[in-house]
């Protein structure tokens, strides 16, 4: 019999047990629900609008990436170096657990 695992409990300051998918931004905190709704609704439609009306991007930038699959229709998501490690809910990128 299969157990479900546990919870991921981000153990990264730049983590985010938040809602279902997640922050987008990290830098902001901005979530990807604020986003896709604003795309939904046609209030944004490049990664720049979406910069000015919600500040996601405006930081480091590792998220406009994440921004342009919202944008077209996808979950933000990758699979890249910036996505959240398995093992701790740390950015990929900086994140030093041995499940990196």
């Amino acid at each position: 019999m299969k157990t479900q695992a546990p919870p991921l409990i981000p153990t990264c300051r730049f983590a985010s047990a938040g809602e279902v998918g997640g922050v987008l931004c990290h830098c902001t905190g901005v979530a990807e629900s604020s986003v896709h709704a604003m795309v939904q609704s046609g209030g944004v439609k490049t990664v720049e609008e979406v910069m000015t009306k919600t500040g996601a991007g405006t930081g480091c930038g590792a998220c406009r990436c994440r921004i342009n699959r919202v944008l077209d229709g996808l979950p933000a998501a990758c699979g890249g170096r910036f996505d959240l490690c398995g093992g701790c809910g740390c950015i990929s990128a900086i994140c030093q657990c041995e499940a990196a």
